[in-house]
């Protein structure tokens, strides 16, 4: 399953479950907040793991660069973009 299925299924969890929610935000204010995170989804039968994550950052940030007037080196830095998970923790904290 795609990791932005996955996302789907911890917001849904997250806006119906307070404890969850606030357990998959506390992880992200830990040491460790990926492993965390993914630690939390996974107990609640959410399987991510953290390489889910960092491709999903990865994939995106390519292709947003690539999209950038033309692409390439020359494309300017893309700064908040760049952060799936850092902008789903964030929309999780409106829910």
């Amino acid at each position: 399953m795609q990791l932005i299925n996955l996302l789907d299924k911890v917001r849904e969890k997250a806006a119906s479950d307070e404890a969850f929610k606030e357990k998959v935000i506390a992880a992200y204010e830990g040491d460790r907040p990926i492993a965390d995170f993914c630690r939390e989804c996974n107990s609640a039968g959410i399987e991510i793991y953290p390489m889910d994550i960092a491709d999903a950052d990865e994939s995106m940030y390519a292709a947003m660069r690539r999209s950038t007037n033309g692409g390439g080196e020359n494309s300017p830095h893309l700064s908040w973009e760049e952060n799936v998970f850092g902008s789903f923790i964030e929309e999780l904290r409106r829910l």
